[in-house]
């Protein structure tokens, strides 16, 4: 393998996982500023009301993002097992 190849691939992979972990990202800000806007609003600071919606939240994208990231994870590796028969032919 080339340097640039190398530098490809790991380019690859970072905007991959970049790409696979936004929608749990923005889940999960959107989640807290809602949570945080409530919070400030009625003075409540309680550990649990931050936490769980929060991570009720990134279950549900999860369900629903599921098939979409399982897509893109099996093209990548497609994609990454294609290219490596080819460089090694």
């Amino acid at each position: 393998m080339t340097p640039d190849n190398v530098v490809g691939v790991a380019r690859d992979m970072m905007t991959l996982a970049l790409t696979l972990a936004t929608p749990f990202l923005l889940g999960a800000v959107a989640a807290s500023l809602l949570i945080g806007l409530f919070q400030a609003a009625t003075r409540i600071n309680d550990l649990t009301l931050s936490f769980v919606p929060r991570f009720l939240v990134v279950l549900l994208v999860l369900y629903a993002a599921a098939s979409w990231a399982g897509g893109r994870m099996t093209a990548s590796i497609e994609r990454a097992a294609a290219t490596a028969g080819h460089i090694r032919e």
